[in-house]
């Protein structure tokens, strides 16, 4: 593709001055232990349009890339925390879902990989026994135990860990057990969606990204992505859809003479999302401000509540960036990028055979593909991350670091306020 290798080749003359800029930028925010990041590329225009601070999906990284994170977590630790030799990981309590426990499965045994004890502990409001067990897809049996804090420490019957790993994004509430404790805790329970606002991560992502464009001599349009928040929405106010649909039709016209401009033969189209909350959930597309307006009772629905139950009342307009994945010329697809400490660990490719190009692929009917898969015909045993463009690792490494910025800004503001047990 002409409109990456130009970037690509920009990245590499420039590679030295890049990583200085990463470097410099992740030194001065606490950059999230890990985060994944669904990648939109287009044939003019590439940008994250989502950014997970808590990740599931592991299981889903080629054996190469698992191996790669493990050295990354254990590079990462020996650095910030050299006396680190037990984790308590902390996931979802989500016992109907094989898949997320092999997620699970997967982090514990890298980690067990590189030399640390791992044991899992439950954090949830509606875990009343001292332990349960839970089944990966693989067949494995995976035991949680219930979560206790006692004098400024969290800790497992005998079993008291050196740093808490946090797989819970805790999207109602911040958890109490685990504010207060002497351990460290990665990532921060503060960066939960119980206060994250996707509108925050876009703006500091795009102050970011125009950086970057300035360094490589590039216009900073391709990396940006537009989005705009709208607060107090009800979708099932007449009056509230229609305020959202005036907005987008204001986008479309101002995208619309931008693509004119830059030759784009396309029209622009738009996703409306919760401004909280991940697992594509409280997620539309439209093409202009009518698909709000006659929004049907099963649209309504779905932007009603997002993750736990939690009731949608801000959403983000976004630029919606259409994907250039193809697989077997038939399925579109887009790249899931994970990044330790803001380092490329691995990816894979998330296909969804029953959506098109300008639709959210992470939803219903999606399955993955392993990176990498085969290089010039053959399987490969480099290490994962080299066989990524260098543009993906960027993008990448700045959407980690925009988080590093919302986690700075979210504890300045006080952190989370609401509690569960």
């Amino acid at each position: 593709m002409e409109f990456l290798d130009e970037i690509n080749e920009k990245i590499t003359e420039r590679s030295a001055e890049i990583q200085s800029w990463i470097e410099q930028h992740s030194n001065k925010v606490i950059v999230p232990l890990y985060t994944s990041v669904d990648l939109r590329v287009s044939n003019y225009k590439i940008a994250p349009v989502d950014t997970n601070v808590f990740p599931a999906g592991f299981n889903n990284l080629s054996e190469y890339c698992r191996i790669h994170t493990a050295n990354l977590f254990k590079q990462h630790f020996s650095i910030k925390y050299p006396k680190v030799r037990k984790i308590l990981i902390v996931p979802e309590l989500n016992t109907r879902n094989p898949y997320y426990w092999e997620n699970i499965h997967v982090i514990q045994s890298m980690l067990e990989n590189v030399g640390f004890s791992v044991k899992i502990g439950i954090v949830s409001e509606e875990f009343h026994l001292d332990q349960a067990e839970f089944k990966a897809i693989s067949g494995k049996h995976l035991t949680g135990y219930k979560v206790i804090s006692e004098g400024h420490k969290a800790f497992i019957p005998n079993y008291v860990p050196d740093l808490i790993l946090i797989n819970n994004d805790f999207s109602s509430r911040c958890p109490k057990t685990l504010k207060d404790i002497l351990q460290p805790v990665e990532p921060p329970i503060e960066i939960g969606w119980h206060t994250r606002k996707k509108n925050v991560h876009f703006e500091f992502y795009n102050k970011l990204a125009y950086e970057l464009a300035q360094i490589l001599g590039l216009d900073p349009w391709v990396f940006t992505i537009e989005t705009v928040l709208q607060e107090g929405i009800d979708f099932d106010e007449p009056q509230d859809r229609e305020r959202v649909a005036t907005k987008v039709d204001t986008m479309k016209k101002e995208l619309t003479a931008e693509y004119r401009k830059r030759r784009i033969d396309q029209d622009p189209f738009f996703f409306v999302k919760s401004n909280s909350g991940t697992y594509g959930m409280a997620v539309i597309n439209v093409s202009n401000g009518d698909g709000l307006r006659k929004l049907n009772a099963e649209g309504r629905k779905r932007m009603k509540v997002t993750k736990g139950g939690k009731p949608v009342r801000d959403v983000v307009i976004q630029e919606g960036i259409p994907t250039s994945f193809v697989v077997e010329s038939k399925f579109v697809g887009e790249p899931v990028l994970y990044l330790v400490a803001a380092k490329m660990a691995g990816a894979f490719l998330r296909l969804n055979k029953t959506k098109n190009e300008f639709e959210n692929l992470n939803t219903k009917g999606m399955e993955f593909r392993t990176l990498p898969l085969v290089n010039n015909g053959e399987k490969t045993k480099q290490e994962c991350e080299c066989l990524l463009p260098p543009v993906y690792q960027v993008i990448g490494s700045t959407a980690s670091i925009a988080a590093g910025y919302e986690i700075e800004r979210i504890i300045k503001e006080g952190g989370c306020e609401e509690e569960i047990a």
